[in-house]
């Protein structure tokens, strides 16, 4: 793609919008394709948003210059001649930039920001000298790595695939813990602002921890290194010992099978150090330091106490010594030396175990040089075939092929290792036999009636019977074994049983074997489709948080127009009402004046608004006149009027009680005096109240 195409393309696309060809982009003038340059430039950064007909030629250049240089354009060596054509339009010079800015525009325009604000500012050093210039210089470098490492979060959080939610509770969270500690804070700095030298104390506490934290990271760095060279040292060691045996053996020819042999042992070796050793050593270990702890627990020793143990430490051991001397010199006096009959059969034994050590070694060394020859005789066969036939045409129909030999090398060899194994177990049954009848005879030499003997021990211990017990007991091992025989052979079956079941699980597993490869192959589509599945649902949420933004800010905004839209509708209702009321008032004026006029008339008693108030007014002021008589006359009777009614009480009073009387003396008969046969009326006359009781 040509440059001219892609600027073309770019140009036509968002956020520019254009619909240029490339022949009408071709046929631009100089002054179009710097208004195009300027575009371009004030999308990346909105300082350049000029009317460059309002501008300067040279402002304009010094002002392009300055953001190619802030974006690391290539500049070419002829800056004079790059900045007259830059000053004047011109097409070498307006498309390579535009093909460089449009090709890498999002870089660029995010360069640009940055360089809005990381831009470093020319300061002489002269100007440094002076204190205030020099402290806002220092500010203004910390403001722009506060900004480095601000604008370095967003662009984590960003890329990251948190959702919106989390990142909400988690500010949250921490607003919160930010208020408790500032709240905290502010108490603890006005409960010690009183106090004397606690700025001093702080600052040296603060040093000290800083100090305290700095050593303990040293100390575990250091215990970190020292583990790590312990284990170099260590594993070093091994690899030299391994090295050395690995030379030592190549050194030695040995064969494959003595090699595998040694490997054995080194395996045994290793397996009996890990499986007893280890655990042996560790609880020593552990017994020791349970030794120690007891031991640390315990109150200090003194120097006479520590005297004392050792007085007591040395005492024992005279004693033990007395006591070995004393027994030794017993033994002697009876001439039954039993260890001396033990050790000389001891030498013996391992005199003829080194004899026999010596004679396996030789015949060892025979049988390497033998299976050697052999193999060269074998090795020569097999590379002359005449040689081989010969071979068999003297040895007959006996003769094996290297093949066959090989198999019967092997075999030969298993059995020469079976009859080591049982001639060393045959040898330990010997000793033990040699042991076992040298002690019988010494027993036969002190008590000829062996059987007498055991029963008169028997009877003397209260087990009569005891050799009898143990013959029946031997035999119910005997069939103990025989039943653990049968129980092997079960175990056999149950164990060709369980192989058969192996092989019927390998032969499905063989069946199974392509769907699983089908699944893994389906697994992985899955992993890359969840994969996508996780990228778009980042960009989603992200979407979704960008419109939630949106949506709550329109909402805002709607909230506050509809607000100003029922005030207004709402001052529009009291004008109307309070414009009606006022209509209402002006056509009853202009209906009074038609009635002063003579033109109609507003109620055939009343001619004008005013005639009907004027006899509304008559009609009030005569009832205020009547009601004024009447609270008159009442204030003037108002002493009357409350006698008569406390006799009217006190009559009241009197007539329930008679009521009462006749009603207790009737035995339960009941006179009501308000039923219907008697009725109480008031009345009105002449003003004074007047009550009858009819019967």
């Amino acid at each position: 793609m040509s440059e001219l195409q892609l600027i073309v393309e770019k140009l036509n696309k968002e956020p520019f919008n254009h619909n240029f060809t490339l022949v009408a982009f071709d046929e631009k003038s100089n002054f179009e394709l710097l208004q195009i340059l300027n575009e371009v430039f004030a999308e990346m950064d909105s300082r350049h948003n000029i009317d460059i007909r309002d501008e300067l030629d040279e402002q304009r250049t010094y002002r392009y210059m300055e953001l190619l240089q802030l974006l690391k354009y290539q500049l070419p060596p002829d800056l004079d001649g790059f900045r007259e054509g830059l000053s004047h339009g011109e097409r070498y010079v307006v498309y390579p930039i535009l093909y460089w800015a449009l090709k890498g525009f999002a870089v660029h325009k995010k360069r640009a920001y940055l360089g809005r604000f990381l831009a470093p500012l020319q300061v002489p050093q002269e100007f440094l000298g002076n204190e205030s210039l020099n402290g806002m210089y220092e500010q203004y470098k910390q403001l722009q790595n506060d900004f480095k490492n601000a604008h370095k979060q967003v662009e984590q959080l960003r890329t990251s695939k948190i959702r919106p939610g989390e990142l909400r509770k988690e500010i949250t969270q921490l607003e919160e813990e930010s208020h408790q500690l500032s709240e905290k804070i502010a108490h603890l700095k006005k409960k010690t602002a009183s106090e004397q030298g606690f700025k001093d104390t702080l600052e040296a506490t603060s040093a000290l921890r800083k100090e305290q934290e700095e050593q303990a990271k040293l100390a575990e760095r250091k215990r970190d290194q020292m583990m790590g060279l312990n284990m170099a040292k260590k594993r070093s060691h091994d690899y030299e010992q391994r090295l050395s045996e690995m030379r030592q053996s190549i050194t030695t020819n040995m064969q494959p099978d003595q090699l595998f042999d040694q490997l054995q042992a080194q395996v045994d070796r290793h397996r009996d150090i890990l499986i007893n050793k280890f655990p042996a050593e560790f609880r020593l270990q552990q017994e020791k330091l349970a030794h120690l702890d007891a031991a640390l627990n315990e109150p200090a020793k003194t120097e006479a106490d520590i005297a004392d143990m050792e007085d007591e430490i040395q005492n024992l051991k005279n004693s033990i010594q007395h006591f070995a001397d004393q027994l030794t010199e017993v033994q002697k006096a009876a001439g039954d030396d039993k260890l001396a009959i033990f050790r000389q059969h001891a030498n013996i034994q391992t005199k003829k175990l080194n004899d026999k050590i010596d004679e396996m070694t030789k015949a060892k060394h025979e049988s390497a040089a033998l299976q050697k020859q052999l193999e060269e005789q074998a090795g020569c066969r097999l590379r002359h075939p005449a040689t081989e036939a010969k071979f068999a045409e003297v040895m007959g129909p006996k003769f094996m092929k290297p093949n066959e030999f090989k198999q019967f090398n092997n075999k030969m060899r298993n059995k020469a290792n079976q009859h080591k194994r049982l001639r060393a177990v045959l040898g330990e049954i010997a000793a033990e036999s040699v042991v076992l009848h040298r002690t019988e005879q010494v027993l036969k030499s002190r008590d000829s009636d062996l059987d007498g003997l055991l029963k008169d021990i028997e009877a003397s211990k209260g087990v009569v019977g005891y050799m009898d017990t143990e013959g029946k007991l031997n035999e119910i091992s005997e069939r103990n074994a025989q039943v653990n025989a049968f129980k092997g052979e079960t175990l056999e079956e149950i164990s060709r049983i369980v192989t058969d079941i192996n092989q019927t699980l390998k032969e499905r597993k063989n069946q199974l074997a392509p769907q699983i490869k089908d699944l893994r192959a389906v697994r992985q589509k899955y992993q890359e489709m969840e994969q996508t599945y996780l990228e778009k649902k980042a960009q989603y949420d992200n979407t979704a948080v960008g419109l939630e933004t949106e949506r709550i800010r329109l909402e805002q905004e709607c909230t506050a127009f509809q607000d100003d839209c029922l005030r207004e509708e709402s001052q529009y209702h009291q004008l109307h009402t309070l414009l009606q009321i006022e209509t209402a008032r002006l056509e009853k004026v202009t209906q009074e004046e038609e009635f002063d006029k003579g033109n109609g008339k507003l109620h055939r008693d009343f001619r004008t608004f005013q005639e009907l108030y004027k006899n509304k007014v008559i009609q009030q002021e005569s009832l205020t006149k009547e009601l004024r008589k009447q609270q008159k006359t009442l204030k003037t009777n108002l002493g009357d009027y409350v006698i008569q009614r406390n006799m009217f009480d006190q009559l009241l009073k009197l007539l329930q009680c008679k009521v009462q009387l006749t009603t207790n003396e009737q035995g339960g008969a009941k006179l009501d005096i308000f039923s219907t046969a008697a009725d109480i009326a008031q009345f009105d006359v002449g003003g004074a109240n007047v009550m009858t009781i009819d019967a």
